[in-house]
């Protein structure tokens, strides 16, 4: 119960946001999870459009736009039924992000850590990580656009 009382908190438009985010976790996890990856990888975005880079996230209204759709989002992803991980949440956020103009770009590392290889996903948005630490680029050796298409589908 203390949990839904949380929700009046929120904006009517924050709360939009937020039933948006949790179907679109349910979309991103439902493709991945029951789907080929031939279905959905058109979707994703790996490569920056530079186009659409009109915008600067140096503008502090955009730059806040942005910080509430993936704080929103994340608080989505803790309410979900599974687990969300990274390519569910990067996938859900860009396509939040994309549907109010911005071209995220998501990109995806390796890491050893106890003879075990690590995948992560992030987003960025001209050049800065939006919804990870900064220090994702030092944690995780990113891997190039034509190799991401063959790890992606493995990342299920």
């Amino acid at each position: 119960m203390a949990s839904l009382t949380k929700l009046f908190k929120f904006s009517l438009k924050e709360l939009w946001v937020l039933f948006e985010a949790w179907f679109i976790f349910v979309k991103w996890d439902l493709l991945i999870s029951f789907t080929k990856y031939e279905t959905w990888r058109n979707e994703i975005i790996l490569s920056p459009n530079l186009d659409s880079a009109s915008s600067s996230i140096n503008d502090a209204t955009l730059a806040n736009q942005i910080k509430l759709i993936i704080q929103l989002s994340e608080t989505a992803a803790r309410f979900q039924i599974r687990n969300m991980n990274c390519l569910r949440r990067c996938l859900s956020q860009q396509q939040m992000l994309k549907k109010r103009g911005f071209a995220a770009q998501m990109h995806i590392g390796v890491r050893f850590e106890e003879e075990q290889l690590l995948a992560h996903a992030w987003l960025t948005l001209q050049g800065k990580v939006i919804n990870d630490s900064e220090d994702v680029t030092d944690r995780y050796s990113e891997l190039k656009v034509n190799n991401e298409q063959v790890i992606l589908s493995t990342l299920k």
